[in-house]
């Protein structure tokens, strides 16, 4: 705390940098690197066969063109991460929609 005058306190916060943040990023790429890389080493293939009707059926709907390759275990691991991440995101912003809009009609849905 700062004395300004006899009264007046001003309390100075510390900055917190990102860099704890940062090193937590850069551990997290690497981890996912290597596992993808051990993945796609592996002799048996389980993740690829599992993420392809998925993509086919959603490459399908949205994009005809597209060709869907039967991707090793690493590589599908990398797409299906970002793809859960989308599908997660809708959700949650779809349930946060849906509830505002519960909010806002709330008052009017029980009057008679």
């Amino acid at each position: 705390m700062k004395h300004l005058h006899d009264s007046q306190y001003v309390v100075v916060e510390p900055v917190r940098p990102a860099f704890p943040f940062l090193i937590f990023l850069g551990v997290l790429v690497v981890v996912v690197s290597v596992a993808a890389d051990w993945l796609n080493s592996l002799p048996v293939q389980f993740v690829g066969p599992i993420l392809y009707p998925i993509e086919r059926i959603l490459n399908a709907a949205f994009f005809p063109e597209a060709q869907t390759p039967l991707r090793p275990n690493g590589s599908a691991l990398l797409v299906l991460l970002p793809t859960l991440a989308l599908f997660a995101a809708i959700y949650f912003a779809a349930r946060g929609m849906f509830r505002a809009a519960m909010r806002v009609l709330r008052p009017f849905i029980g009057r008679r």
